[in-house]
Parts: C-alpha cells; sequence; structure tokens
C-alpha cells in the first residue's frame, strides 16, 4: 500500500516542497502564497487518495465522511507545519515565521486550497456518478 500511495498521492506534497524551495531561491520570486493554496489541495488529494486505499483494505465510507476526514487532516498538517515552523523559530532563532499575519495567512491560504480541491473533487465524483 505504501508504494501505491507514494505513487498515487505523495507525488503532489513532494513536487509543492520542490517547487517551494526552487522557487524560494530565486530573487524576486514571491509567490509563497500560491504554495501555500497548492500545498493544501496537493495535502487534500493526498489524504483522499490514502483512504481510498484504505477503504480497499478495512472497507469503504459514506463519500461525505471520506471528505471532511480528507478536509480535518489536511487542516491539521497545515497546523503541524506552522507549529513546526514556530518550534524551529524558538529553539534554533530562525526567522521562518515573519509575525501573526504572516502565520495566520499560511493557515488560511492552505485550507483554502485544501477545500477548493475537495469541492473540486467532491464535484467531478458527483458528475461522473450522474452520467452512469
Amino acid at each position: 500500500m505504501l508504494s501505491r500511495l507514494l505513487r498515487e498521492a505523495l507525488w503532489a506534497p513532494a513536487a509543492i516542497a520542490l517547487a517551494a524551495f526552487v522557487l524560494g531561491r530565486i530573487p524576486g520570486v514571491d509567490v509563497w502564497w500560491f504554495m501555500h493554496l497548492a500545498g493544501g489541495a496537493a495535502v487534500a488529494l493526498c489524504y483522499l487518495r490514502l483512504i481510498a486505499l484504505a477503504g480497499r483494505r478495512f472497507g469503504t465510507m459514506h463519500a461525505g465522511v471520506r471528505y471532511v476526514l480528507a478536509f480535518a487532516l489536511a487542516c491539521s498538517t497545515a497546523l503541524a507545519w506552522e507549529l513546526t515552523e514556530f518550534a524551529l523559530d524558538e529553539t534554533l532563532g530562525s526567522a521562518l515565521q515573519e509575525g501573526l499575519m504572516d502565520t495566520m495567512s499560511d493557515l488560511m491560504l492552505s485550507v483554502c486550497g485544501g477545500a477548493a480541491y475537495l469541492a473540486w473533487q467532491a464535484l467531478s465524483e458527483s458528475k461522473a456518478q450522474a452520467a452512469r
């Protein structure tokens, strides 16, 4: 299951992390807002796919439960990321967080990215089921 998860879902957050790393090194390029938005969507995709893969082993869940669970996990991941930045700033003296506005906007963009992806996916799934 892990190799399938790596192949089908973990590529998205990894690609966003790599893009953020590369784009963050280019002077004058400020796309942090897009990276957080896309990162939220990528993490939501990853969790939704993980839930689908786990459903094959443990049984499927109602679609609403899958989407709420994926959203909750994506939000928890965004919060964990910001808490990690805070911990690193406090222990190592780094400056990953630039203040409350930076932290809150990062969280809001990540949550909005996750919600937007899950809404799009739910609508796509609903249209596909209606067409059958």
